[in-house]
């Protein structure tokens, strides 16, 4: 499976919360069933709370932002470039690549068409491969994807840092030590944006 074809499997999560947090309906994405009808989020559904939320507005636009050049440095990322982010209509992604490793990369969004934010993402946790909780940097955070490519170097990771607002970071390496073990990457990659944000 291709780089590209990956990506695009990964982020037809991106898809399908933007449809779910979307008042009025959409087209559902393909690579998903039509849910059966259910009640709005109950608590074993949602995401846990944001304490400090963190206004992400500026990185909305310019997704590249959210890495400084020191950041660049330490995780060997060339200068990065925007792209719309496949499945999403309104979001903007920023992607980098290793220096020394074109080809390997890595994209940020900004996600705001959630009105539920990190919610959406737990209450489509059936439709998805797997689905792991965790924390970066003291925000509520999964590694969660329609397919697990984990061991083929595709990791899907969304963090809350508002109760409407996520990041989402994705990889997606061909070749190098980080192909089997590539969510630590996008660890990484989060929690600089967050100290970026922190200011």
């Amino acid at each position: 499976m291709s780089m590209r074809q990956r990506a695009g499997l990964a982020l037809a999560v991106l898809a399908a919360a933007t449809t779910l947090g979307a008042c009025g309906g959409g087209e559902e994405p393909e690579q998903s069933p039509t849910p059966s009808p259910s009640a709005p989020s109950s608590p074993a559904q949602a995401a846990p709370p944001v304490s400090e939320p963190l206004d992400a507005t500026s990185l909305v636009s310019d997704p590249c932002a959210a890495l400084s050049p020191a950041d660049l440095s330490e995780l060997g990322f060339a200068e990065g470039r925007q792209e719309a982010a496949a499945g999403a209509e309104n979001a903007t992604a920023c992607v980098w690549e290793y220096a020394a490793e074109s080809g390997n990369r890595v994209d940020l969004s900004v996600v705001t068409e959630n009105e539920n934010g990190l919610s959406a993402i737990y209450e489509q946790r059936s439709r998805n491969d797997y689905f792991e909780e965790t924390e970066i940097a003291g925000y509520p955070a999964v590694h969660t994807a329609t397919i697990d490519n984990r061991t083929d170097g595709g990791c899907g990771l969304w963090v809350g840092v508002d109760e409407k607002t996520t990041l989402f970071v994705l990889t997606n390496f061909d070749y190098g030590p980080e192909v089997s073990d590539p969510c630590p990457v996008a660890d990484r990659v989060a929690e600089a944006t967050i100290a970026t944000l922190r200011g």
